[in-house]
């Protein structure tokens, strides 16, 4: 048997490991693709234009970039708060295309090199939470930069896989 202080210690540590997992299951994560139109470093803020109001593809169905937000429709521009700097946990995060994060230093300037990477000529998926209150209505949580049509090609010849490669490029 643990001694008492062990146990509280135990006790303890197991409340503070599950308590992030808590907090995100109470939280309602929302997914879009959109156009990058902007990054305001000074206010925190990054502008797009909603292409889909939800995400296709292996995102959609409410997994990791979440549900369609309600009332966002194709075409509207609106802004995201970021949090550009701080603990991979807390700060909004860019991932590439090949799902690392463009921006492991979790500082303001890092942040900034990872949205310059962000592509403005396709469309990348927002993934984002409503705020309780002031504008912006939605703080943004993750953007995910999807591999455009050459990418998945060369990466599916690659992975030997040239048949499906090929198949994708016939019309």
């Amino acid at each position: 048997m643990l001694p008492a202080s062990l146990m509280r210690l135990t006790i303890t540590l197991a409340c503070v490991a599950l308590a992030p997992a808590a907090l995100a299951a109470d939280a309602k994560r929302y997914g879009a693709e959109g156009l990058l139109l902007g990054y305001d470093e000074a206010r925190s803020v990054i502008k797009v234009k909603i292409t889909s109001p939800k995400v296709s593809g292996g995102f959609g169905s409410g997994g990791i970039a979440g549900k369609p937000a309600p009332g966002l429709a194709s075409g509207t521009e609106l802004e995201f708060e970021v949090v550009p700097e701080g603990s991979v946990l807390r700060r909004t995060v860019i991932k590439a295309s090949k799902g690392g994060g463009l921006d492991n230093s979790g500082t303001t300037e890092g942040f900034k090199n990872a949205v310059a990477a962000i592509p403005t000529d396709r469309a990348v998926v927002f993934s984002f939470e409503a705020k309780p209150a002031g504008e912006p209505q939605y703080v943004l949580r993750m953007v995910q930069i999807r591999m455009s049509p050459e990418e998945l090609q060369k990466r599916l010849r690659e992975l030997g896989l040239a048949e499906e490669a090929d198949a994708a490029d016939a019309p």
